[in-house]
């Protein structure tokens, strides 16, 4: 007995909206009462297409066009959700065959009330294409997630932006053309909660102006946020200020940087001017661990602490020796005290310097019950004298695992 066909509309859409548009729209086969089906599925997903010849980026454009002239010929108006994963073998598949197509397609569902966007490029080539400005009237959208696009040649002032629903916002591969854009856009999602930016690159460097600006950026809703590789040495602690969840560089949170070496600002010391994270409970630093314990310093309630020793992008390695510069504090971190319980370095080297850090860790985390150290070879030598190292929590964990 079809017992899945007796259920109601919405329900059976509801179910097709897990599945690409490409399997929703051949369930029409099973039987008449799910032909008119997936014309009413409030989600379009196109994902993991692959365009390596004319023909193929011919056969996808018909589809998607198909779809998109079946849906309003239904009377399907409406569209939540769009979400396009495409790659590309050959710029000229992409640029003369494909980025045309993509943009009438974005142009066309921004205007159907959308609310979620996802747009993933995938190009062999520098010259991303340029995002639609109609992403930027869409005030609906409540999760963007962008792949390989460039944000230029816009005319934005302070309400260039507006997003006044957008929770989630995923940046990975974009390139602005002035870090304030970068800046004005974050400014223009006031509930914004969870940011994810990755390899944001700018055409023109950040002057003195846009520095200060970065720096009264406040993001009052923010939860989670993973910061990395956005080459601007704004300073935007204050931005993540609010969040329990924070993946981030430790040298970008603290540091300013020349793009090439990572320079610790020597004009003012770094808990004169981080702001404490009194909600932050879940924390992955990136590289430079002689600025651990500033970081630690700010955040309270820290429970959770993730250490990678190294950075993504090894021409971004930075100062030699500073890993030598570590030295324990006089005094006992708040969190330490009261709050962290898990701790895990990851990319563990033999440097002096981390088991220095470690033991500082042990001999003051009162209810820490897990320490857990994951490189790519077994160390027994340094599992042995942390062993024997003075413990505050007598309930400790020691895990050691090789990658």
């Amino acid at each position: 007995m079809d017992m899945i066909s007796s259920l109601p509309d919405a329900i059976l859409c509801r179910i097709l909206c897990f599945v690409s548009t490409k399997e929703a729209v051949t369930t029409s086969i099973l039987s008449k009462r799910w032909v008119n089906l997936w014309h009413h599925v409030p989600n379009l997903n196109f994902p993991d297409t692959i365009v390596d010849t004319i023909e193929s980026s011919r056969l996808f454009n018909n589809f998607v066009y198909s779809v998109l002239v079946s849906r309003e010929a239904a009377g399907s108006n409406v569209i939540d959700g769009f979400s396009l994963d495409i790659q590309y073998d050959d710029p000229y598949y992409a640029f003369k065959l494909g980025f045309p197509n993509i943009i009438k397609w974005i142009n066309l569902v921004v205007q159907r009330k959308l609310k979620y966007l996802h747009l993933h490029i995938g190009l062999w080539d520098i010259n991303w294409p340029k995002l639609p400005v109609s992403i930027f009237t869409c005030r609906t959208l409540v999760s963007l997630n962008l792949h390989g696009f460039r944000v230029e040649g816009f005319s934005f002032s302070s309400n260039g932006f507006q997003f006044p629903s957008l929770k989630t916002l995923h940046l990975r591969f974009v390139k602005f053309s002035e870090v304030r854009d970068f800046m004005l856009l974050l400014t223009g999602c006031p509930i914004l909660e969870d940011l994810k930016a990755s390899h944001i690159y700018f055409f023109c460097a950040e002057d003195s102006v846009t520095v200060q600006e970065f720096k009264r950026l406040t993001l009052p809703k923010l939860i989670r946020a993973d910061v990395s590789q956005c080459w601007c040495s704004c300073y935007m602690a204050k931005a993540l200020s609010t969040s329990v969840s924070l993946c981030i560089e430790t040298s970008w949170l603290l540091c300013t940087k020349d793009y090439r070496v990572y320079k610790v600002n020597q004009l003012q010391r770094p808990y004169d001017v981080v702001p404490i994270f009194h909600n932050l409970t879940h924390l992955e630093l990136h590289n430079r661990w002689d600025l651990v314990v500033q970081v630690l310093h700010q955040c309270p309630k820290l429970q959770n602490l993730t250490l990678y020793e190294g950075v993504s992008d090894y021409s971004m390695r930075y100062e030699e020796g500073h890993q030598e510069n570590w030295v324990e504090p006089e005094f006992v971190l708040q969190c330490l005290l009261s709050s962290l319980r898990t701790f895990t370095i990851r990319d563990f080297s033999d440097l002096q310097s981390d088991l220095l850090l470690e033991q500082y860790i042990l001999k003051n985390a009162r209810i820490l019950q897990t320490m857990t150290i994951r490189c790519k070879t077994k160390q027994p030598e340094m599992m042995r004298t942390l062993s024997m190292c003075p413990m505050a929590s007598a309930n400790v964990l020691m895990i050691h695992d090789t990658e």
